[in-house]
């Protein structure tokens, strides 16, 4: 289908969750964020400084904005979720209330190296602890 005779409903125009391919078992119970034919994802430097910590429930609601200064003009998707926070003293952790923003996933990494994600847990299920300086972590998803 070329892009022209893309349908024009309310969804591709907003951004929608999507689900994974239940055989492949590291993406179960998780959704990727889609707008029309785009895919989109979660890169730091639009979620101040981290992207895996982001949770996105399927019957979210993303809207989606045209943004001329980043990365030469793009669609970008802003939906309210929750986010897992670490408390200062690095003790307890919690979810909180955040306006997440995805990018077309074409663009990402065109800028400093940092965290990128397009597959999102739809829920808190497991904690995975990582015993060294988050300057040293890297995420492969």
């Amino acid at each position: 289908m070329r892009l022209s005779q893309w349908p024009r409903s309310e969804a591709a125009h907003r951004g929608t969750p999507c689900s994974s391919n239940p055989k492949v078992r590291d993406d179960l119970d998780k959704v990727a964020l889609q707008r029309g034919p785009v895919v989109y994802c979660a890169e730091w430097a639009n979620n101040n400084g981290k992207a895996s910590n982001i949770i996105v429930p399927a019957a979210i609601n993303f809207t989606s904005s045209y943004q001329p200064e980043v990365l030469n003009g793009i669609m970008q998707l802003e939906a309210m979720v929750h986010a897992v926070q670490v408390d200062a003293a690095n003790n307890s952790i919690s979810t909180t209330p955040y306006m997440m923003r995805a990018i077309p996933y074409y663009t990402w990494a065109n800028r400093d190296k940092g965290e990128m994600t397009v597959w999102f847990p739809q829920q808190l299920t497991d904690v995975e602890l990582i015993s060294r300086k988050a300057s040293e972590v890297t995420v492969g998803k």
